[in-house]
């Protein structure tokens, strides 16, 4: 209306003022939580560089884990603790905060004792207090132990009986370890020590040493590809670890299997036993590095190979009775109980020399040695595709589903492109110098399969 009177406009500082006031509270809105990820991020990592650093000198196998599988307390401090670190070896596991402390305050296992070692002298208990494995029972009056929420009762780390804290007597402290249910396949630190006395003395006679350590003493070795099939190998490494004499566990990925099989020459002739966490290539793997034992002439020193199937077929594994594929569902203790129970059984090996077909060829022929069946055509190709893939990306195949997916991709794709058309029109097999003739195959390559060599025997373990 024309008789109303309109408020006059404030000064034009006020509304600058307020347009300031929004802007400094906008930026505090964005900036105080970037400031704040960013101060918890560089905490995180000065942590994380810390506890590698006490990782590094360390003699534990210490692990990092944001939630522990099972109520857990601290061996140091006591406390619940949700997460922090652990030992692979002895299974000591302790808060961020205890970690320095108590890596200085207790002992790993040793993989050798002290001293000269002129002999096999026993070795006490190794102890540790506190979380004990679920459903174990006291070695004294044969009650459940680790029953209570607390830090509570003992372990022994090389033979894995448990005691309660009032069972635990002088008697029991000061008594010897007999390595307990596994003591065939575990090498002891005395006996390393000895070996090692015996080495510098220039003697070589190990049969007398293992004889104190019984007939059915035959120790294993175990050998895990941590990349196979469900990518299960790292944590299979570390309960072995805790089951075994660490120096026995090898992960090939960085220690190949023709140097970890190197220890079977520190064993009595035809006595070692080596199981194999892995697929179908990782066997071929061990197989070959038993090949270049004979070669080196270390013949008696040759172990017999058991596999736990870790890969996507698994078909040497199905063969020999040890199943398609391990996903956890039976305990690695029972693992260990099937290997010492199989038997001993002979395995054909041949060798396969290709050569590009022509008479002024040049290069040299490729072998490859065969353990269950050679593959030419599309089944080949989509496992070369598959193993290239993995190489590349190894940390997207940790399913052995997703593994199969794959596979059904790249069969899928070659159905509809046909790289291995008319291949048996391209490909020539020599069998004791006689040619075969080859079914309706598909292919592009022009090679020669000029002949198929027979190897030998492998001794391998057959599941019973």
């Amino acid at each position: 209306m024309e008789g109303e009177r309109r408020p006059a406009p404030g000064p034009p500082s006020q509304g600058l003022f307020a347009d300031g006031h929004l802007v400094l509270w906008t930026l505090c809105s964005v900036l105080l939580p970037v400031f704040i990820t960013c101060w918890c991020s560089l905490q995180r990592s000065r942590r994380q560089l810390h506890r590698r650093d006490i990782f590094r000198k360390s003699k534990h196998g210490w692990r990092d884990t944001d939630l522990f599988s099972q109520p857990t307390y601290c061996c140091l401090c006591a406390q619940h603790i949700l997460q922090g670190a652990f030992c692979d070896c002895c299974g000591l596991r302790v808060d961020e905060g205890c970690l320095k402390k108590a890596d200085k305050r207790f002992q790993c296992k040793e993989i050798m004792l002290k001293g000269d070692g002129r002999g096999l002298d026993p070795m006490p208990h190794h102890w540790i207090r506190g979380n004990v494995p679920l459903c174990s029972y006291c070695v004294a009056c044969k009650q459940q132990c680790g029953s209570q929420p607390k830090l509570c009762d003992y372990r022994c780390i090389w033979c894995q009986k448990t005691v309660h804290d009032e069972c635990m007597e002088n008697s029991l402290k000061n008594e010897k370890c007999d390595f307990g249910e596994f003591k065939n396949l575990i090498i002891p630190p005395s006996y390393l020590t000895s070996i090692n006395q015996m080495r510098k003395d220039k003697k070589t006679d190990y049969e007398m040493l293992a004889s104190k350590l019984g007939k059915q003493w035959t120790p294993l070795i175990i050998l895990a590809n941590s990349r196979s099939g469900t990518n299960m190998g790292e944590g299979l490494l570390g309960e072995f670890r805790i089951l075994l004499n660490p120096v026995q566990v090898f992960d090939v990925t960085k220690t190949p299997p023709i140097k970890a099989l190197q220890l079977c020459t520190l064993l009595p002739y035809y006595s070692a036993r080596v199981l194999v966490c892995g697929g179908d290539g990782t066997v071929g793997w061990v197989l070959d590095a038993v090949d270049e034992m004979k070669i080196k002439g270390q013949e008696k020193y040759i172990p017999q190979v058991a596999v736990l199937p870790l890969g996507t077929g698994n078909d040497l594994s199905n063969t020999l009775g040890w199943g398609t594929g391990y996903a956890g569902e039976i305990p690695v203790a029972q693992v260990l109980r099937n290997v010492m129970e199989a038997d001993g059984i002979k395995l054909d090996r041949w060798k396969v020399q290709v050569t590009n077909k022509g008479y002024y060829n040049l290069r040299k022929p490729k072998e490859f040695t065969m353990n269950n069946y050679f593959s030419v055509g599309p089944d080949a190709l989509m496992a070369l595709n598959f193993h290239a893939h993995r190489e590349k990306a190894p940390s997207l195949f940790s399913s052995r589903i997703l593994n199969k997916a794959v596979y059904l991709f790249y069969g899928t794709k070659d159905c509809l492109v046909q790289e291995c058309k008319d291949l048996n029109k391209k490909v020539e097999l020599e069998l004791d110098g006689e040619r075969v003739a080859l079914p309706n195959l598909e292919g592009t390559m022009m090679v020669y399969w000029k002949s198929l060599e027979y190897m030998g025997l492998s001794t391998v373990l057959k599941f019973k």
